[in-house]
């Protein structure tokens, strides 16, 4: 029998569950998703057979209490093993098969239930480290640009090859570091980066919003830097917020305040400092009904993709 893993398609920590079970030689099928399509995709493979796997692991998404109650009522339901660390999913740790813990990343937790059954070299615990560093943003304090520059090669290189790159330097070698290839290409996209956070600090708008003063960009891409660097440049404000109409809203903070209450409500979640929120489509939809006034859409490729 093999096994079926359901992750994060955003991040390092996301895709670097697929890593650890190519290392431990299983046969296994994996599916990448966004939190917004859980429910849908939890109510689709429950009603399939799942007989076929040995383990369904669960890492790095917050799954809906509504979906709990679907996988507790399941004849599946034994199959099931949950590893996350978003403060919003704390609820689930009455379960018995959930992990959370928000002091870890979601591959430390799979790392550490894996190691229990297959045996790692040193280099993948390295690494593994690497991840939890950017994720959790502990990389500035620990002065760790290796995991920097992972993160910043998850995005050069993008989930498929960034997965196959992984898997192969921690197959093949001792110790883990970035290569001279890899470190020039990390040289070029950050300087590519900051020109990027540049330009839109300069369109970056001034709200309030419940009390709090936040800055306001749209952007598509570097969120976490984005948002941490400024955080940094504007001290006065207190949480950044991105938007990106295809992705959603992403939130950050490195001020004393719970974003993850106000990622909630809108329908969102994440953790205290960094965390994000769907766009749902009929605003969109309101949106180019606003800018293209009598607009009629012919073919909606988000709603025929659910």
């Amino acid at each position: 029998m093999k096994d079926l893993l359901i992750s994060h398609v955003s991040d390092n920590d996301g895709v670097s569950p697929v890593i650890l079970l190519k290392l431990c030689k299983v046969d296994f099928d994996y599916e990448l998703k966004e939190i917004n399509e859980l429910e849908d995709y939890f109510n689709e493979i429950l009603e399939t057979d799942l007989s076929i796997y040995n383990n369904i692991y669960v890492t790095d998404l917050t799954i809906p209490e509504i979906t709990y109650e679907k996988i507790n009522k399941s004849i599946y339901r034994d199959k099931f093993k949950v590893f996350d660390h978003h403060r919003t999913h704390l609820y689930a740790n009455e379960f018995d098969y959930v992990t959370i813990d928000i002091n870890e990343c979601g591959t430390t937790l799979f790392y550490n239930y894996l190691k229990k059954k297959y045996k790692f070299k040193k280099i993948v615990k390295e690494y593994v480290e690497h991840i939890k560093n950017i994720d959790l943003w502990l990389w500035k304090d620990k002065n760790d640009l290796i995991a920097k520059g992972l993160n910043d090669l998850f995005h050069i290189y993008g989930k498929t090859r960034y997965i196959e790159e992984m898997y192969q330097k921690l197959r093949k070698n001792k110790k883990f570091k970035l290569s001279k290839f890899e470190n020039e290409i990390l040289k070029l996209e950050q300087e590519k980066i900051d020109r990027y956070i540049l330009q839109k600090e300069k369109d970056m708008m001034i709200i309030k919003y419940e009390n709090y003063t936040g800055g306001l960009i749209f952007c598509e891409k570097y969120k976490s830097e984005m948002g941490n660097t400024l955080s940094i440049n504007h001290p006065e404000l207190d949480f950044i917020v991105m938007i990106n109409l295809s992705g959603g809203i992403s939130f950050r903070t490195d001020k004393d305040i719970d974003l993850s209450i106000i990622a909630e409500k809108l329908n969102g979640g994440g953790h205290a400092k960094a965390c994000g929120a769907p766009i749902p489509n009929e605003y969109k939809i309101e949106l180019i009904n606003k800018i293209f006034k009598g607009c009629e859409i012919i073919e909606n490729k988000e709603d025929s993709n659910r």
